[in-house]
């Protein structure tokens, strides 16, 4: 019984195992037996051998037949039983021996082959990234990874879909080497010979990207441990789309995201060990008030190591905050869509000795050409200064001092008018209403923006925000009926033409619609809006249509293409924006406290909170139009200015935009960009209000 119970459970635990004994053990008796019945036989035979001679051609007979011939010299003078024990040693040793063996092998090949494609062996990697959980902005950290300057791998970690994730990794990296370098291409065409082959060399993009995707437990310590996360660079936790948590009747779950919170702890167990690389970032996705705490007190245990640095990433304020920027100031769809990556200029951070910003900030410009110094921030009890540069190293790449090649005059902040009409509803309404709130809290004095919404949404959602009552800058409510789409027509006639001010329409896109209806109600929105234009501008060709934009919500980047196809339209893809801000979070530990200030909108001067990217047209911002010059001189002669006119508003130049649409952001050697503005164009400006 006891034999019986042990042998049991070793098939229950080991039946591989148990396997490979039974055939070797059984080879090893039927081989021992047979050489005893041939050594014994062959005396009566032809020839005469003994047991380890007979075991050597038993072997010899089971691996080649033909070696038979061995042991039968002559088969006339060999007995029967000799023949017929040869014959049965081969047949049956082929099939318990040599198929049984290689059926075996061929089974662990197999395992192995199909462990390997499902990505559940260990990882021998280090400095890499990994992303436990997928969603849409998943796909967008990976892609963003591709304008890198070094070689990048990325391991994501996932509960299922393991295929069709790397198929659409695949299809994504393909799409934009190929859209990339069809833009290197067509520039490089009328270059010389010479000068095109070294245009291609130093701009066609490459696939610098190993991505790897394993199917398995993120909870588990020893998949995570699997994936070497004690030595990556980056540990990013996602969060589900919010389409993954709304029930049937189409109201969302404000459970938390336990999910989150699991992984987070298994992770920061092991990144916080004493063997795990130093200073790893996590970035971790937060959705509600209750995962938000639960994370801060997790924070606050495991954030005295100095190896693990946790990082909250507050999808829906981030979002809302962006959402409302944008639709104030549409231009800076352009200009985050270059910083916030990798691709172009990007916001860098450089330790620092000095507490006099502006002091530094003439200092560097006097001897740097090729960033431009943002803000002073403190991160952890250190210094740090935030540049716009190409790369890291360009931060420190030095030039001779000169004199300022121009002086500009700059006029006094002026009062304007913003005003928006906010089309459709998403999950994060009440953040982007909130970000108005405090966008109206930052205007003081003389300087007071007047800011004017007006809702046009279905009726229910118009009621579950109880018809936006309690915000007083809501000028007008209107229900949108897709139907009787006539009816929304009217408000936008009256709106557009009775009104002095440039306007703005954002159309928001429904991200709690299911994977298959992504977008759908937004890119209606826009056809009805853009007919709506174009019939306008028919009817009134003297109308100014540069004083409309449109600014599109889309959470599928595969919409991207079909919403610029449409005349002034800034495309706004949330999912590409927070991917890009999360990858750089993960890259640069201390860029949270920037990014978390560029977007928010405070009154507080103090760290540059309140200093964002604004459009400032050349005619309003100058009392003369700046003369030709470099980018460099532009930048250093409208920071002298704007300390000249107050000393807490340092104002600093990282582009411009042309009355016809084209947007330069300034990167690389500024000395070499040449600039020439015009009364019309718009300068992008780093100051606070």
């Amino acid at each position: 019984m006891k034999i019986r119970e042990w042998l049991s459970i070793q098939v229950a635990k080991h039946p591989k195992r148990v396997v490979l004994v039974l055939i070797i053990l059984f080879n090893v008796l039927f081989i021992a037996a047979s050489a005893a019945i041939i050594s014994s036989l062959s005396l009566q035979g032809t020839e005469k051998m003994n047991f380890f001679h007979a075991a050597y051609y038993t072997v010899t007979m089971i691996l080649d037949a033909g070696c038979i011939e061995a042991v039968i010299k002559d088969i006339g003078t060999t007995g029967v039983a000799l023949t017929l024990t040869c014959l049965a040693v081969i047949i049956i040793g082929m099939i318990t021996f040599t198929g049984a063996v290689i059926g075996y092998l061929t089974n662990i090949v197999n395992d192995f082959i199909e462990k390997a494609s499902a990505g559940n062996t260990r990882l021998y990697l280090s400095d890499h990234t990994v992303i436990l959980n997928w969603n849409a902005r998943a796909s967008e950290i990976v892609t963003d990874l591709l304008y890198s300057d070094n070689k990048e791998t990325v391991v994501a970690l996932v509960e299922s879909g393991s295929d069709e994730i790397k198929k659409d990794i695949e299809d994504r990296l393909r799409y934009t080497i190929e859209k990339e370098n069809e833009a290197v291409y067509k520039k490089a065409d009328a270059m010389s010979f010479f000068a095109r082959r070294r245009y291609l060399r130093n701009n066609k993009l490459g696939n610098n990207v190993t991505f790897i995707v394993i199917e398995g437990n993120i909870f588990s310590q020893t998949q995570l441990k699997d994936i070497r996360i004690d030595l990556a660079k980056a540990v990013m936790i996602l969060c589900n789309d919010p389409s993954d948590s709304v029930d049937e009747d189409g109201n969302r779950s404000e459970e938390g995201n336990p999910q989150a919170v699991k992984a987070l702890m298994q992770a920061a167990d092991i990144v916080s060990a004493g063997n795990a690389a130093h200073h790893q970032n996590i970035i971790v996705e937060i959705t509600d008030p209750w995962t938000y705490d639960i994370v801060q007190r997790i924070i606050n245990a495991k954030n005295l190591s100095e190896n693990c640095n946790i990082v909250m990433f507050y999808v829906e304020e981030f979002l809302g905050q962006l959402l409302a920027q944008l639709s104030i100031t549409p231009e800076l769809t352009y200009v985050y869509d270059d910083l916030f990556s990798n691709k172009g200029a990007a916001f860098y951070t450089e330790p620092v000795q000095t507490e006099d910003e502006i002091g530094y900030m003439r200092e560097y410009l006097a001897t740097h050409e090729n960033a431009v110094p943002l803000t002073l921030l403190t991160h952890n009890g250190e210094s740090r200064f935030c540049f716009a540069a190409d790369t890291q190293k360009d931060i420190g790449k030095t030039c001779k001092r000169e004199n300022p090649g121009c002086t500009v005059a700059l006029n006094p902040p002026q009062s304007e008018c913003k005003r928006v009409i906010m089309i459709g509803h998403n999950s994060k309404i009440e953040e982007i209403m909130s970000c108005y709130e405090a966008y109206l809290s930052c205007q003081s004095g003389d300087l007071k923006t007047d800011l004017k919404i007006t809702v046009i949404d279905e009726a229910d959602s118009l009621e579950r925000m109880d018809h936006y009552k309690r915000y007083p800058f809501v000028e007008e409510v209107a229900e949108l009926d897709m139907y009787h789409i006539d009816k929304t027509i009217e408000i936008l006639d009256r709106l557009l033409f009775n009104v002095p001010e440039e306007t703005s329409i954002l159309i928001l896109s429904d991200d709690t619609e299911l994977d298959e209806n992504a977008d759908s109600s937004a890119l209606m929105y826009l056809i009805y809006i853009q007919d709506f234009i174009r019939e306008t501008l028919r009817k009134n060709p003297s109308y100014d249509e540069n004083r409309v934009k449109t600014i599109v919500e889309i959470t599928d980047p595969g919409h991207y293409d079909i919403v610029k196809g449409y005349r002034h339209v800034e495309a706004v893809i949330s999912n590409r924006f927070t991917g890009n801000i999360i990858t750089q979070m993960g890259e640069k530990e201390s860029i949270y406290d920037f990014y978390k200030g560029l977007l928010r909108y405070s009154a507080d001067q103090a760290n540059g909170q309140s200093r964002k990217p604004q459009l400032k047209k050349v005619s309003s911002f100058f009392r003369e139009i700046p003369p030709a010059c470099t980018a460099h001189d532009l930048v250093r002669a409208v920071l002298e200015a704007s300390v000249a006119s107050d000393r807490h508003r340092p104002a600093l130049v990282l582009g411009y935009v042309k009355a016809g649409g084209e947007t330069v952001i300034f990167s690389g050697d500024l000395s070499e960009i040449n600039v020439a503005l015009k009364a019309e164009d718009k300068v992008i400006v780093y100051t606070g209000f």
